[in-house]
């Protein structure tokens, strides 16, 4: 009795198909992965990337009497590395000037403390006549906390949130991540986080903290809430 050699055509091209059906499958869902990680690291390099600007706003905001335009200009300074494309002086210039257009456009800086109570109850004149929040000889004022729930040595630290709204520039995964907006309800983190795709990329917000302690006195309490 002789023994049938190979398969029939039939089943041959079946599995033929089943690896074409597999292809199709995996591939994409593959190469969406990949995309996806690569992404993630560019998020994670911006994040980082904030936490430094964050501090660097704090401390062009210490100096100068937590003002708020002197704050958003070291967090253009800290976000210019995102910016540079090409290497030289050119190069730096040229981000300069996109990182403080998207500073105006996508961030939004708090002043957490002082708060503009605290400011109200312990500021006093000055040695050149202005009304300030006092930043001298704090070792030796007193500690007692005021009815703004600080004390003048608690007033004298500057806290800031930055929130900053990240272009997502890898194709096909920016519209995924923007569009999961729409399957979340109103209100929720989710959604306010991914409310930034606005303009030419979809955009995620990154938030960050930072804190330091005053090294001048703050004779402006416009910018404090």
């Amino acid at each position: 009795m002789k023994r049938v050699r190979g398969m029939p055509a039939g089943v041959r091209r079946a599995q033929h198909g089943q690896s074409l059906l597999e292809f199709v499958i995996v591939v994409p869902a593959f190469l969406f992965l990949l995309l996806a990680v690569f992404q993630f690291m560019l998020i994670y390099r911006a994040k980082a990337t904030l936490d430094y600007a964050a501090l660097e706003a704090a401390r062009s905001g210490a100096v100068h009497g937590a003002d708020r335009g002197e704050i958003r200009q070291g967090l253009t300074r800290g976000l210019t590395p995102l910016y540079v494309d090409s290497p030289g002086l050119a190069g730096v210039a040229e981000g300069a000037v996109k990182a403080r257009a998207d500073v105006l456009a996508y961030t939004d800086v708090e002043i957490v403390s002082p708060t503009r109570r605290a400011w109200n109850e312990f500021a006093e004149v000055q040695w050149d006549g202005k009304r300030a929040l006092p930043n001298d000889n704090l070792a030796f004022r007193d500690t007692r906390v005021g009815s703004s729930g600080v004390s003048v040595q608690d007033a004298n630290i500057l806290k800031i949130r930055v929130r900053y709204c990240y272009p997502m520039i890898v194709p096909f995964v920016d519209r995924v991540i923007g569009g999961l907006s729409a399957l979340i309800t109103e209100g929720d983190t989710w959604r306010e986080s991914l409310r930034c795709s606005v303009g030419h990329y979809s955009r995620i917000r990154l938030e960050s903290y930072a804190i330091v302690r005053m090294q001048s006195p703050i004779d402006n309490p416009s910018g404090l809430r």
